[in-house]
């Protein structure tokens, strides 16, 4: 008797539409993510597979985005920017799956950051979104366009009209907002964030709602956040301030201070001794706030490892054009 079925994976014309990187096809014929996920594409969108993905962007707010308010604002400037809201679904982030979405990116970061950052991404339930570009040109993917209106982490390598400019992050580690940055990786991290059911669930809300704008169900699901979840000014002279008024003793706060300012930088449990993350009554976001200035943040020399294609790559390739949108 033959075997089962061996998964289905991309085909050539699949790639193509995927992605513009060499490596990152490599990489994801042997992700467990990608597989698990591709699975479900090809079940729920069928041979029609590359005209309902490449229009599509997938755009996952952080739990900083939450606590500083930034998910109205971006709502905007998705509407401004030609992007419907097809899909909706509340997820949180935890230990695991942190790291499996920037996995490509993790060694360039020291330890400590790798500690904050696992606290951070985890702090609170948060909200990702299907999105379709309706300015799809039919060559550059929806969430490539929407990757780099995102912008960099770095306010310096950003213009004024890209998205993270818009929301004024405080600091590029507290940086709100997450872009799926192609259509491979669309598959992949939905992989990663939910479960069979759920990605199952929202792959086909998307295709149900393909033409329709579910901006009023992202907007009850984002006042359902802000209900539960307080808010945080990320201001870091009033964390210092709000530290002083639960006790910790000036001596700490100018040894924190020096530590932002041009003295060695500490370790975790050198922070975390003045400031307890685990302690109930420290706010997590004044913590975090400080972390992103008194740890180290990068190990230096280093690169991530996965190359990230710009638009222009695939505009390069459009001598064989892909699928003409829905």
């Amino acid at each position: 008797m033959p075997d089962a079925t061996p998964d289905s994976m991309p085909d050539e014309d699949d790639w193509f539409a995927l992605t513009a990187s060499a490596r990152k096809r490599t990489a994801y014929t042997e992700d467990l993510y990608f597989r698990e996920c591709w699975a479900d594409v090809v079940d729920i969108f069928g041979a029609d597979r590359r005209n309902w993905l490449n229009p599509m962007a997938m755009f996952a707010f952080k739990a900083d985005g939450v606590a500083g308010r930034r998910l109205r604002p971006t709502m905007r400037y998705f509407a401004e920017q030609g992007f419907r809201v097809v899909g909706v679904a509340p997820f949180q982030h935890n230990r695991q799956s942190m790291r499996a979405v920037w996995q490509y990116d993790w060694h360039v970061y020291p330890a400590d950051r790798l500690s904050l950052c696992s606290l951070m991404h985890a702090a609170t339930p948060s909200l990702l979104l299907l999105l379709v570009d309706v300015r799809y040109d039919g060559v550059v993917p929806g969430t490539m366009r929407l990757s780099e209106l995102k912008g960099s982490s770095d306010a310096t390598a950003r213009s004024p009209q890209q998205l993270r400019s818009v929301l004024l992050p405080p600091h590029r580690v507290i940086n709100f907002v997450h872009v799926a940055d192609e259509p491979a990786d669309v598959v992949r991290e939905a992989g990663i964030f939910f479960d069979r059911a759920d990605r199952r669930r929202l792959f086909e809300q998307a295709r149900d709602h393909y033409d329709d704008d579910l901006a009023d169900l992202a907007y009850a699901e984002i006042d359902e956040l802000e209900r539960l979840y307080p808010a945080s000014d990320f201001d870091l002279e009033a964390a210092f301030g709000r530290l002083a008024a639960h006790g910790v003793t000036l001596k700490d706060l100018d040894r924190l201070r020096a530590a932002r300012d041009c003295g060695p930088k500490l370790r975790w449990d050198e922070l975390a001794a003045v400031i307890d993350p685990a302690d109930p009554a420290t706010d997590v976001w004044d913590f975090v706030r400080i972390a992103t200035e008194v740890l180290p943040m990068e190990r230096p020399g280093l690169a991530g490892t996965m190359p990230a294609p710009t638009s222009q790559d695939w505009i390069a390739r459009a001598g064989r054009p892909l699928s003409v949108a829905r």
